[in-house]
């Protein structure tokens, strides 16, 4: 059954990936709790990671020179670089978003990616990865207006075989993409107005 990141159904996850799953408190889904969050991305103002960043609500683009394309998301102004006809470096360094290498094959570019950070999560849930994450998409326009991107992920510590995963975007014509940043300033800023929570560090003034 094809799915979104994240989807329940068959994902075969290893005791540790299961435990892990049910110990995250993210903002949605089941084990959800804005007080308590665990999760990285809002409790530090860490970056999505991938694919995460692109089940945001908010917009990206993709934009292709000759040698990488680039997808740049609008929140947190992130951007992703995936080089094309180019080998991985042999020992790749860990990083939010992974290092990334494309081909084109006929009108799909597949990507391979390796050497992400273990501390993001695969989705808002809290679906978790190790850094032996490898994940391998092919992205193709179904029709003038629908970008399809299909996912396996291969990370045999957190997932006892690759699963699969699909996300689908539509077109938005007017190219407007505004500046939304998160810090750990605006989370604490929040959690003291809504939550009474007293903030562990001086939080940046708004005016």
């Amino acid at each position: 059954m094809a799915k979104k990141p994240g989807a329940e159904g068959d994902i075969p996850y290893t005791p540790w990936a299961l435990a892990r799953l049910k110990a995250e408190r993210p903002v949605y889904g089941p084990n959800a709790s804005l007080e308590k969050t665990t999760d990285p991305a809002l409790k530090y103002a860490d970056p999505d990671g991938y694919p995460r960043a692109s089940i945001h609500p908010m917009r990206f683009k993709i934009v292709q020179t000759p040698d990488y394309v680039y997808q740049f998301w609008e929140y947190n102004k992130s951007w992703r670089e995936i080089a094309l006809n180019k080998p991985h470096s042999e020992v790749p360094d860990l990083t939010w978003f992974g290092e990334a290498v494309g081909k084109w094959e006929g009108d799909t570019l597949v990507v391979d990616s390796v050497g992400f950070k273990d501390s993001t999560w695969l989705d808002p849930i809290g679906h978790p990865h190790t850094e032996d994450l490898h994940i391998v998409e092919r992205i193709r326009r179904v029709d003038p207006e629908t970008l399809v991107f299909n996912f396996t992920f291969d990370d045999p510590k957190a997932y006892t075989k690759p699963w699969d995963g699909h996300l689908t975007f539509k077109l938005k014509t007017d190219g407007v993409m505004t500046e939304t940043i998160y810090t750990i300033s605006d989370e604490l800023s929040f959690r003291q107005r809504f939550l009474n929570e007293k903030p562990p560090i001086p939080i940046r003034p708004t005016n």
